[in-house]
């Protein structure tokens, strides 16, 4: 409003009720219960005034005759051309022609508030369920919101703060921010304080449109995980008819995740990696990540050594295991997957206090050398308060690891419990909302989206030294475990599941439309770990196996059970006087510190 040299003799009553409000098309004057929803009505109102002080109230012609009193005419700029009802950003639509150099301002400054909004809501809108389920569409995404039309699309716009060439239409930074932020992968980043880290994500991203191209090889070697991991998942369920394997059936791009997550770490001069999970997909990952043999898991199917591997119930999904990998570069990285307790997240101090050990024992205080991954499920990472423990640690300088890789394998679903009865936020991931770093969320049917994520989380990792969570979408083809039936309690959502391809095939059909792979080179694939699969059982259903042939590498590399032999006994005795000579040491402060006087008595 303009300013005025004495306050009118009634101001408006929505600054003293703003609780209230009233519609923009009652004609009701300043005293009515008006809020500062009601502005859009207030420029509309004064907009008339303008053009024909008549062709208002009376009340709200004397309250703008009052606040002109004294000026011939203090209307600024804007009010001249009213906003619309709807939003107060909308103006009346001028023609691109007709854009003066005020309304390109104005026009920039909206166009800001967009990016911006993408950068912070993006994610409410990617396409992150490989099951398609609905999503909400916030109107402040939307171009409409800010009074852009079809016309706007071809204006050129500055693109200082959104990178890339110094100008670009507003159709192709629409078109870029939906690739970034609104494809297969949703970021949230933007709750971060610093500004460091908020524009080197933004940079990473923005530049690349979130996408990690691969070269030949690379999707080769993806297709070929994928293929691993589908494969054994459906050799189990074939041989084993019945069994309980927990399998990871609709969530096989946690094998290329993991992947390439220790190649990157590799490259970066990581020598341990610590993991840590649940039952989901164990098997899986000792067998196509751990390099367990497969003869030694199915020997555990077998049950034919139950007092020696204790194979029966869900032992074998509790097992770890640990192993070296050798990266394409060369370099050498050494993996253990812990024990699993019961309790489905209590691995995570675990895993972690393990890790600080092995960083302790080499000796690297920048924490830099070793490197903690932590597979979570969706329902387990919202409810159960071990993991918001070990995320509240994650700084402190007593337990600090360099940053760990959570991976949420999202199956959508907690046993028989649907998110909407299982938690009260939207996301399982929010709980690490409270520390400052980003959240991927990426749709695991899209294994290069899967690649970009895991690329960038290392990077984030090395670099800030921080947590970094990956949420991947997927599904649980199957029941909780093989013998329970999905569709009792979630049909509609089994009824989708039912209708998915294998991750393999779909990836599969994406490359081969690309050319970069032929269908023989896919078969190959098949073929040969089919076979090894084949190879592997038959070896377990040997009378005479042996687990001794199959070290776990590391510092037990040499060690392979058994009795120990007399020449190989250690001597540990300690005599009394060194006993002695220990304990007086560990209670005689030095000589130059001084300690508390109780404390003295005690010594």
């Amino acid at each position: 409003m303009p300013p005025s040299s004495h306050q009118p003799a009634a101001a408006p009553a929505f600054l003293d009720n703003p609780t209230e409000t009233v519609s923009a098309g009652k004609q009701r004057g300043p005293v009515s219960q008006l809020s500062t929803q009601s502005l859009a009505f207030i420029e509309q109102q004064y907009g008339a005034y303008l053009q024909d002080r008549n062709s208002v109230s009376p009340d709200w012609r004397d309250y703008f005759d009052e606040l002109h009193a004294g000026h011939e005419d203090v209307t600024p700029a804007l009010l001249k051309t009213p906003f619309q009802r709807d939003s107060i950003f909308h103006r009346q639509e001028t023609s691109a022609e007709e854009t003066t150099t005020s309304e390109i301002a104005i026009l920039q400054e909206r166009l800001d508030q967009l990016i911006r909004n993408y950068r912070v809501r993006g994610h409410i809108v990617a396409q992150i369920d490989p099951l398609h389920a609905a999503r909400p569409e916030p109107p402040e995404l939307d171009p409409a919101f800010y009074g852009f039309t079809e016309e706007h699309m071809s204006m050129e716009f500055s693109t200082q703060w959104f990178g890339g060439a110094e100008c670009r239409t507003l159709g192709e930074m629409l078109k870029w921010l939906q690739m970034t932020y609104c494809r297969s992968i949703g970021v949230q980043f933007m709750h971060i304080d610093s500004l460091q880290v908020r524009s080197w994500l933004r940079e990473r991203m923005e530049r690349t449109g979130n996408r990690l191209r691969l070269s030949r090889d690379e999707q080769i070697r993806v297709l070929t995980r994928l293929s691993d991991a589908v494969m054994f998942e459906e050799f189990v369920q074939k041989k084993y008819v019945g069994a309980k394997s927990f399998s990871l059936e609709g969530a096989e791009s946690l094998i290329p995740l993991l992947d390439l997550a220790i190649e990157r770490a590799g490259a970066q001069g990581t020598d341990q990696i610590v993991l840590g999970m649940a039952h989901r997909g164990r098997l899986n990952v000792l067998a196509n990540i751990m390099g367990k043999r497969p003869s030694r898991i199915f020997r555990e199917f077998e049950d034919r050594d139950p007092q020696l591997q204790m194979g029966r119930g869900d032992v074998k999904y509790h097992l770890g295991y640990s192993s070296d990998w050798t990266t394409d570069a060369g370099h050498e990285v050494h993996l253990t997957l812990c024990f699993n307790p019961s309790h489905l997240e209590f691995v995570n101090p675990v895993a972690l206090g393990r890790l600080r050990a092995k960083q302790d024992h080499l000796e690297d205080f920048e924490r830099r050398r070793a490197l903690g991954i932590l597979i979570h499920g969706d329902a387990a990472f919202a409810g159960e308060g071990v993991a918001q423990e070990t995320l509240n640690l994650s700084e402190l300088s007593g337990y600090q690891t360099g940053g760990t890789l959570h991976i949420i394998v999202n199956n959508q679903i907690g046993f028989t419990t649907s998110p909407s009865e299982g938690r009260s936020c939207t996301y399982a991931t929010d709980v690490a909302r409270m520390l400052q770093i980003p959240i991927f969320h990426v749709n695991g049917e899209d294994p290069e989206a899967v690649a970009q994520v895991v690329q960038l989380a290392m990077d984030f990792r090395q670099k800030f030294q921080r947590d970094v969570i990956v949420d991947m979408y997927c599904f649980r083809r199957r029941g909780h475990n093989e013998g329970d039936e999905p569709a009792f309690t979630q049909p509609t959502m089994y009824q989708s599941i039912r209708q998915q391809k294998t991750v393999f095939e779909s990836y599969l059909e994406s490359t081969l439309s690309l050319g970069e792979l032929t269908r023989e080179d896919a078969d190959q694939i098949v073929a040969r770990r089919a076979k090894i699969l084949e190879d592997e059982l038959e070896e377990a259903r040997q009378e005479k196996f042996s687990f001794l042939t199959d070290s776990g590498g590391g510092s037990w590399k040499d060690f392979f059970g058994g009795p120990v032999s007399d020449a190989d006994m250690v001597d540990t005795n300690v005599s009394a006087a060194e006993l002695q000579r220990l304990v007086r040491t560990l209670c005689t402060p030095p000589a130059e510190f001084t300690p508390h006087s109780r404390l003295e008595r005690i010594l």
